[in-house]
């Protein structure tokens, strides 16, 4: 047994031998810096913040982009001090007395990334799914959240940190629903309810606008010799007789459209309802056609988040009718109601998402001037006319993910049903919505 560790002792006493043969013999060990290696480090400073860099067995350095930092050494020529002075990346070289290298790679921000990741820390409070990472010199926002009014967010925050934080969050799947969520149906129902009252009267004498042009008076008279006959004619044009005005005109008009639009999670969906009219027009010696579009065109791009429970709704709605023509063209005229919106709902919800109304009224006299302004009297010298008109309407929008409407929503939409049957020309009992700033979606009695 003792001959074994004797040789095993023997053979361990050899390889250290070999391994250093030159400490054995009085030389120095051999440098491995000695092949000119480098290395490359990074450093990250704010304005006026300061890091130091030891100086020890650096023969030389060189400065890259002169005017982002300071460098100085202490006075045993011991440390570099790095002071930041200006936002911008700069590098700097070290040249080692054994010819190795280092090369610094410095960033310099207006703020301390320290600080800024606590603050980006408080100001994305409340979006969970969005993480605060530190890559290399950089502050990158990633992860994913609900909406696009949370993305909008997160990128007005990066933006306060220019080339210092990054914002790579986006909406589940990257841009649109997930594959999770995209297997929701939404359902949106929009109802269209308009009332119209229209009034007018004309009453007085409507006098001729000029009087005189071609002969006021004209008269023929012919004789006839051989049969011993004679004719006159005597005609009168331009005759300043006055007309009786006594129409009065009343009425009203309804108007109810539904719409509704089924699409797939996070997929835009375009519904289109109404007719086209050609009209000849007359240019010149050529007849053209005119084309006027009417109907509904509603697109909406709906977004449902299973965890909240809600619909956040981007849609573009236009609603529009043909009128009756005004003035001396043939061609109708075109009422029209758009809408743009962004809007986040709970399902269940119905809301308002415009109301108009309108009153017009206009008066107008013809006649002899001055005369036709008398009270009472001016009747006799003039004609009288008075128009009104009366609009009012609203567009609901009812969200849901299942086919049956929420009872509450279709107790809203079933009493603005109701009213539309029933009215009959009174509006001012009409109640389509709540018209106070500000008022909360609730069933109008």
């Amino acid at each position: 047994m003792i001959p074994v560790v004797r040789k095993r002792a023997a053979q361990v006493a050899t390889a250290l031998a070999l391994l250093v043969p030159a400490v054995a013999n009085g030389a120095p060990p051999q440098d491995r810096g000695a092949s000119g290696a480098e290395s490359v480090d990074e450093i990250t400073l704010a304005i006026g913040e300061t890091k130091t860099v030891s100086a020890l067995n650096v023969k030389n350095f060189s400065e890259g982009s002169p005017g982002i930092i300071d460098v100085k050494l202490t006075t045993d020529n011991s440390h570099f001090v790095i002071a930041g002075r200006k936002p911008g990346s700069t590098t700097m070289l070290l040249i080692r007395n054994d010819g190795s290298q280092t090369t610094l790679t410095i960033h310099v921000f207006a703020r301390s990334p320290a600080i800024v990741e606590k603050e980006l820390t408080q100001l994305l409070e409340g979006l969970p799914g969005v993480r605060v990472r530190r890559v290399g010199s950089r502050i990158v926002l990633d992860g994913t959240v609900a909406n696009e009014i949370e993305v909008k967010r997160v990128q007005h925050v990066a933006s306060l940190y220019p080339n210092q934080v990054e914002s790579l969050v986006t909406l589940p799947g990257g841009g649109g629903a997930s594959s999770a969520d995209s297997k929701y149906i939404v359902r949106i129902d929009f109802y269209f309810v308009q009332y119209d009252k229209n009034s007018s009267y004309g009453v007085g004498l409507g006098w001729p606008g000029s009087i005189g042009g071609d002969a006021v008076v004209k008269s023929q008279v012919s004789f006839d010799f051989v049969g011993g006959s004679r004719a006159a004619t005597a005609s009168i044009t331009n005759q300043p007789i006055p007309r009786l005005d006594i129409a009065s005109r009343k009425g009203w008009a309804k108007v109810l459209k539904q719409a509704t639009v089924i699409t797939n999670n996070g997929v835009e969906a375009n519904f289109q309802n109404g007719g086209e009219q050609n009209f000849t027009v007359n240019t010149g010696l050529t007849v053209g056609v005119q084309r006027i579009q009417f109907g509904t065109d509603v697109t909406v791009l709906p977004r449902y988040n299973p965890t909240k429970r809600e619909v956040e709704m981007k849609l573009v709605a236009d609603v529009s009718d043909l009128t009756t023509s005004s003035g001396s063209t043939s061609l109708p005229g075109r009422t029209t109601s758009k809408l743009t919106t962004n809007i986040t709902l709970k399902l269940g919800q119905s809301i308002v998402l415009s109301g108009i109304r309108t009153k017009s009224q206009a008066h107008s006299v013809d006649g002899v001037p001055g005369l036709s302004t008398i009270p009472v009297i001016g009747l006799l010298f003039g004609s009288h006319a008075n128009t009104e008109l009366q609009t009012e309407g609203a567009i609901f929008v009812v969200p849901s993910v299942v086919e049956a409407v929420p009872s509450q929503a279709a107790e809203m939409v079933a009493s603005a049903i109701a009213k539309f049957q029933d009215y009959s020309g009174e509006i001012e009992n009409v109640n389509a919505y709540d018209k106070a700033p500000g008022a909360q979606p609730r069933l109008v009695k």
